[in-house]
């Protein structure tokens, strides 16, 4: 009898471990918000799924999850505290964390790439969010902003009050309404610009906000041109701050200019630029040689090949490298005989064997 009243008297509490675990996982996977609106194709992976699924208007959606959107695919998630989210095409986001407590919040975004529109409500309490991409943090006040991850560069816009940008471990700059910062490859930021009207700056604004948009009219064609967009602003922006004498961050600004682009000659000018600067500028010579190698690996586009050729020579040339130089001057001969530079670079062999 004595054992059978044990029995009875374990199954309460076994009953109520099993409650109060049911309880707490409840708890642990708790929506934080759902799918507000949605156009064209999107997916969603709970946290501990193994498969993607198509994404529907009204989907729970907690924290762990991930929401992936197609080329026309636009995403608006609402959270607890009427936070939106709204997502971009070819994005991919995970909600790393999210909580909402009577003084006190906290969220961090993770943007593996694409594009989001962040519309972070006023909170009275203690406010802690930030969207991490893998080059860079944004830390939001309560503000209005939008980012667009693109390889390693981050492009962000301003909308409203404040957010603080950041590389990976590196001072932050606050950004305002009506201004834009850029970072790559965990760098800190440059410092913000004004985006003007009827400029590149405005022109890609106006395009992130379309396609974060879900109910936004969108020319798809031209909203994939966004990256080259940026790039070729960059490259323009470079050359100012150069002219300008600013040329740490102009070195900064043509780096983000090749992370953003697909474009070979863009990439090939940005890298031409940045051994420029180095060999003429800052006389880093070592480093000019490495971008006007990185030309004549890896593009053939013209004139940039034929420049590379020849900067490559004269670094080569003044840092007393004499058969480097030399095998390079005799390329440019070979390959550019009718080159623009192909004189001064005949005085330069008749130097060098002497």
């Amino acid at each position: 009898m004595g054992h059978a009243r044990g029995k009875i008297k374990g199954r309460p509490a076994l009953i109520l471990f099993f409650f109060v675990f049911s309880f707490l996982g409840s708890i642990c996977h708790a929506a934080s918000g759902s799918i507000d609106a949605i156009s064209g194709i999107a997916y969603h992976k709970p946290k501990d799924g193994l498969k993607w699924g198509v994404l529907k208007s009204g989907d729970a959606i907690s924290v762990g999850d991930r929401i992936k959107t197609g080329a026309d695919g636009r995403v608006t998630v609402r959270l607890k505290d009427s936070t939106r989210l709204m997502i971009g095409n070819d994005t991919e986001l995970e909600i790393t964390r999210h909580y909402v407590e009577k003084d006190k919040r906290g969220a961090l975004y993770s943007l593996t790439g694409g594009r989001l529109r962040a519309v972070v409500m006023k909170f009275s309490g203690a406010s802690d969010i930030k969207v991490r991409t893998r080059s860079g943090v944004m830390g939001i006040k309560g503000t209005d902003f939008i980012v667009m991850n693109h390889n390693d560069a981050n492009i962000v816009f301003g909308m409203e009050d404040a957010v603080n940008v950041a590389g990976l471990d590196t001072a932050s700059v606050e950004l305002g309404q009506g201004l834009m910062t850029e970072n790559t490859r965990g760098n800190a930021p440059i410092e913000p610009v004004r985006v003007e009207p009827q400029t590149p700056l405005e022109e890609a604004l106006n395009e992130l906000k379309a396609v974060t948009d879900a109910h936004a009219p969108v020319e798809w064609e031209r909203a994939g041109r966004l990256p080259s967009i940026m790039a070729r602003w960059n490259m323009n922006y470079g050359r100012y701050l150069a002219d300008s004498l600013s040329y740490p961050a102009a070195l900064d600004v043509f780096q983000i200019a090749i992370d953003l682009t697909d474009e070979p000659k863009v990439k090939a000018e940005a890298h031409l630029e940045r051994g420029g600067l180095f060999s003429v500028n800052l006389m880093r010579p070592e480093d000019a040689l490495s971008e006007f190698n990185e030309v004549m690996d890896n593009f053939r586009e013209e004139p940039f090949l034929e420049n590379a050729v020849y900067y490559a020579g004269a670094v080569n040339m003044g840092l007393g490298k004499k058969d480097e130089a030399a095998l390079l001057f005799r390329r440019y001969l070979q390959e550019y005989p009718n080159g623009s530079k192909a004189e001064t670079v005949k005085t330069f062999i008749k130097s060098l064997e002497r």
